[in-house]
């Protein structure tokens, strides 16, 4: 247990809670017009995170909430932080940072769905777009803006985005958002807010104890929520492993086994829509490279495209155009894709990385649903799938055919 300067009592156990459970939308006295815009998205009700975050925030207290990807904590933050713009202000009111563009996109756009019948304007500001578009939408001081550090802080820098009114600063991914790449970033963003008045908010379906250290010198007097995402997370997800032997030839970069092994599983059974996940760009080249040249179809998305490449690699994706996609990990946070059933991983995430394993098999049993994640790995590579095991306290099961027929007969059904 990581030891804390804030006290133990203040956490909150959804299992135990000592905050009010709010069961509907109404129960909030939100604006009317936000209301409006909640349940022209089909949201009929709160979910467990969106229970207990809102109000707190709407309080004006600072928080740090851990939940299971998928459970709505966009939902939860962006409809506190609506709540708290004033309409009759024109200027800057809410700043929320995200890891990559596509979070930083798919944000924007539940801002923008909640919020429209309010009147306000949100603004994206994001690596690879334009920056005279960028400065051209911050002149209207839009209420709310959501962007990526780099680009947050260029505007900031040049002076186009004036700090001084933000009264609500949100970090999404926080344990990704305060490690070493873009720690310093997020930090000179964070100094260049008025910080006797703005309000932090920190959401992550996992915090190590570097970014618990640092939130505690961020945070004031916080309210604390932890869903107990890592069970909630394993939990809804039935994990196995196949053990390929080991490396061939001794060599831990040959991948040719795994490939034929994962050729086979997809060309025999029908999962749906899945992602591979493995850590390297040149690994996922090599396994979407792989994939098509035997015949199965599939696409590929890694930090080396473009951004309007991956726009339109994830949006297919969405669509169900393409059913199997190749990650270098760019997927692994945040992005909702609601029809994936099957994750593969082909490495396992080193110690110091472990929760990458939650994200990898958490974009699977999303939404309430059940979810299955396959590893596929070397015997050497072991050791540390039995680390994260220990750690989770959970049991990832030998993959057998009639596992696999299991789940094949589950997902025709469906």
């Amino acid at each position: 247990m990581v030891e804390s300067k804030i006290e133990e009592e203040k956490l909150i156990d959804f299992n135990n809670s000592t905050l009010k459970q709010y069961q509907k939308w109404e129960d909030y006295d939100l604006d009317q017009d936000l209301v409006r815009g909640i349940y022209s998205k089909g949201f009929e009700r709160p979910s467990p995170i969106q229970k207990v975050a809102i109000k707190p925030i709407i309080d004006g207290k600072d928080i740090r909430a851990q939940a299971q990807s998928g459970t709505g904590k966009t939902g939860a933050f962006a409809i506190a932080a609506l709540q708290c713009v004033n309409k009759n202000e024109m200027c800057s009111q809410v700043l929320v940072l995200a890891n990559t563009r596509e979070i930083a996109s798919q944000n924007a756009n539940v801002f923008i769905e909640f919020s429209l019948y309010m009147g306000i304007n949100v603004c994206l500001l994001s690596g690879g777009s334009s920056v005279q578009q960028d400065i051209v939408n911050l002149q209207v001081n839009p209420h709310v803006i959501v962007g990526t550090p780099g680009r947050v802080d260029q505007m900031i820098r040049s002076g186009y985005l004036k700090p001084d009114t933000i009264k609500l600063f949100i970090i999404d991914e926080a344990d990704e958002m305060l490690q070493s790449g873009f720690k310093d970033q997020v930090q000179a963003i964070f100094l260049s807010l008025n910080r006797k008045s703005v309000q932090v908010a920190m959401f992550s379906a996992t915090y190590e104890e570097e970014e618990l250290k640092i939130s505690e010198e961020v945070l004031k007097n916080p309210v604390l929520i932890d869903l107990r995402q890592e069970q909630q997370t394993l939990a809804g997800i039935q994990q196995y492993f196949i053990n390929v032997g080991d490396f061939p030839k001794g060599n831990q970069d040959d991948l040719s086994i795994k490939l034929y092994t994962l050729v086979d599983l997809l060309k025999k059974y029908s999962f749906g829509q899945s992602v591979i996940f493995i850590t390297s760009k040149l690994k996922a080249s090599y396994i979407y490279s792989g994939l098509q040249q035997h015949g199965v179809p599939c696409a590929l998305i890694s930090a080396e495209l473009q951004q309007f490449e991956r726009g339109k690699v994830l949006e297919a994706f969405k669509k169900g155009e393409c059913r199997t996609l190749v990650s270098s990990g760019l997927l692994s946070r945040g992005v909702d894709v609601q029809n994936l059933s099957v994750v593969f991983c082909l490495d396992v995430p080193p110690e110091n990385k472990k929760s990458t394993y939650i994200h990898r098999i958490g974009r699977s049993g999303r939404f309430g649903k059940k979810g299955v994640a396959i590893n596929i790995l070397y015997n050497p590579e072991f050791n540390n799938l039995t680390k994260i095991m220990s750690y989770y306290n959970t049991s990832i099961q030998p993959l057998t055919t009639e596992c696999l027929e299991q789940f094949q007969n589950k997902d025709n059904e469906n």
